[in-house]
């Protein structure tokens, strides 16, 4: 709540006097007690049609009656039009307080509806209901452009910056707005009239016609619920003229913002219709595809149907299955890191809305260095991080692409709980959390951060891995002598490879090879060491022994906890793709590619 913005501070300030006459008048027609005192504790608010509000005061009034003071708790009804600026306050009613108002909708005290992600769909279908109900029909389609018509806003194209990072923008009231001049390459000024959406026309370009629709069905809601707050702002700042810059309070701006977010793809998407559409495309999906159907392939179709269908984007279509209970649309569409993470699906029941088996890179570094169960886990070599999964690593699950690089198999991506770790997502911002709790859809917000917190939960059966793993590596342990330099050559030995593969797959020279494998003395650097073990895919309690035969040790600093990361996690990625990690994170690369 804004600390000076306050309907009851507006009805204090302005109509303490007549209240107090609306009560004494009250009396002397109903009782013989005399009003000393009101005094106005409370103000509840119940949203009409436009502008008009329907609110009760709640005053506690002394009265003298017989020579005696006594308290009465009072229930005054009244009602008033903001956009009059309340000159029109009038009392309706004044009787005993009894209890709090059970109004149907209510409105905070800064004139924000109340709204609960459970009754999002009802208010959705109540609102195509008024404005567009045709769009409740099956195979029915919202037009963005006339549900703002029929709204009442009018929609004006304007370019609102030059990076085009402004979408649109309600305008409220009779206002100049800067506007980019594309000639002049610099911002002018345009006067517009109060009741008007400005939407960025650019974005049918460099985004999508679904983004536009979107965009105005967006700002359609600020102007249907948001309207009363603007205009109790203007009521104590008068040259307050946008919406974005009105409330000094962030999470009045999270609330009015989630608000938007959250309503817009029901408005879009209405749910009843909405959830047949998924069912007919679901259908045809099989018909289509027989045998050859799974789930992965049904949920990317749908998906894309959707999208194309509502005319919104693929990510909106995702987040309104997730909404309509469709959890098998968790892992389609899943943007990690720069990049989109094969799709995957997993048993119902496996994560709540707080976990994830999807961890970008920075944050599964951060939590192979800190969390101690997760390091217990890799220091065995059985988990591998591949397509931003800590995957066990098992041929049932991994696999060699034709470009040399692992990924997860078929069989793992439509039972990634088998084989994938999970994460619980924690908001780096508690506060941000009490209003954004769409925690499922952060990959459609970017403006939510999030880290991912490892958890032990026994979703994988790890005794089904790698007796055969261990002793093979068991053996290949026993089988090391005790000098760095011999340890060195029985490993290349082992590995199978040409002195010219090494060479090619751990970018150490040949000569530098040679006296790795002869000359005990030589001194060799960690990095050194670092790509031979990567370029020799040694599995992570083999890289243990050869640097434990050197000179050299990983510390507790930040490149050296990357380290054992590309060790225990990447082991079997290339020399290659574990530089562009430690580039990625800011440090050099090993060894000289040509």
């Amino acid at each position: 709540m804004e600390k000076n913005i306050s309907f009851t501070q507006v009805i204090k300030s302005r109509f303490s006097a007549t209240l107090f006459d609306a009560v004494r008048k009250h009396l002397e027609q109903t009782s013989y007690d005399s009003l000393q005192a009101l005094d106005i504790r409370a103000v509840y608010v119940a949203d009409s049609p436009e502008m008009r509000l329907t609110f009760d005061v709640i005053g506690l009034a002394k009265l003298e009656a017989q020579n005696t003071l006594i308290e009465s708790w009072l229930r005054i009804s009244c009602t008033g039009d903001l956009e009059k600026s309340l000159d029109d306050f009038q009392v309706l009613s004044i009787g005993a307080y009894q209890g709090k108002t059970t109004y149907q909708n209510v409105l905070s005290d800064t004139l924000l509806p109340y709204l609960h992600r459970n009754q999002l769909d009802e208010v959705a279908s109540g609102i195509i209901q008024q404005y567009y109900p045709e769009a409740l029909l099956n195979n029915q389609v919202l037009d963005a452009m006339k549900f703002a018509q029929n709204l009442g806003p009018d929609i004006k194209m304007r370019k609102l910056s030059k990076a085009g990072t402004i979408f649109g923008e309600t305008i409220f009231t009779d206002t100049k707005v800067e506007i980019y001049d594309k000639i002049s390459d610099s911002t002018v000024k345009e006067d517009i009239k109060g009741g008007t959406i400005l939407i960025d026309p650019s974005h049918y370009l460099t985004r999508n016609y679904g983004a536009v629709n979107n965009t105005i069905v967006h700002e359609c809601v600020h102007w249907l619920l948001h309207r009363k707050a603007f205009t109790l702002v203007r009521l104590f700042q008068p040259k307050m003229r946008f919406l974005r810059s009105s409330f000094s309070n962030k999470t009045t701006l999270d609330w009015i913002e989630w608000q938007a977010n959250a309503l817009t793809p029901r408005l879009q998407m209405p749910l009843h219709p909405f959830k047949a559409k998924v069912e007919e495309l679901q259908g045809i999906y099989h018909y289509l595809n027989g045998e050859q159907s799974n789930l992965i392939g049904e949920m990317i179709y749908v998906i894309d149907n959707l999208a194309n269908f509502y005319h919104v984007s693929k990510m909106a279509a995702k987040i309104r299955l997730l909404d309509a209970g469709f959890e098998e649309a968790r892992g389609i569409y899943k943007y990690v890191d720069g990049h989109y993470v094969q799709p995957y699906v997993f048993k119902r029941g496996a994560l709540s809305h707080t976990q994830t088996f999807v961890v970008s890179l920075e944050d599964a570094i951060r939590q192979s260095a800190t969390n101690k169960e997760l390091q217990e886990k890799l220091d065995t070599g059985n988990y591998l991080y591949v397509d931003s999964h800590f995957c066990l690593n098992d041929p049932k699950y991994l696999q060699t692409n034709k470009f040399g690089r692992l990924e997860l198999t078929g069989y793992a991506r439509l039972h990634i709980e088998e084989c994938c770790l999970i994460f619980e997502l924690v908001t780096q911002d508690q506060k941000t959390n009490t209003c954004f709790d769409e925690v499922l859809y952060r990959d459609a917000n970017q403006e939510i951060c999030f880290e991912a917190h490892f958890i032990n939960k026994k979703n994988v059966d790890e005794k089904y891995l790698i007796r055969n793993r261990m002793i093979e590596l068991q053996k290949l342990a026993m089988s090391l002598p005790g000098s760095f330099s011999g340890t060195v050559s029985k490993l290349i030995e082992w590995s199978g490879l040409t002195l010219a593969k090494v060479e090619e797959y751990s970018l150490i020279s040949e000569r530098t090879l040679y006296r790795m494998r002869t000359d005990e003395n030589y001194n060799v650097s960690l990095e050194l060491i670092l790509q031979l073990c990567i370029g020799l895919h040694l599995p992570p309690e083999i890289s243990d022994i050869l640097i434990s035969r050197s000179s050299k040790r990983l510390g507790n600093m930040e490149l050296h906890f990357l380290y054992r990361f590309l060790l225990n996690c990447c082991y079997t990625s290339t020399i290659f793709e574990c530089n562009d990690i430690l580039e990625a994170q800011g440090f050099s690369r090993l060894g000289k590619e040509k």
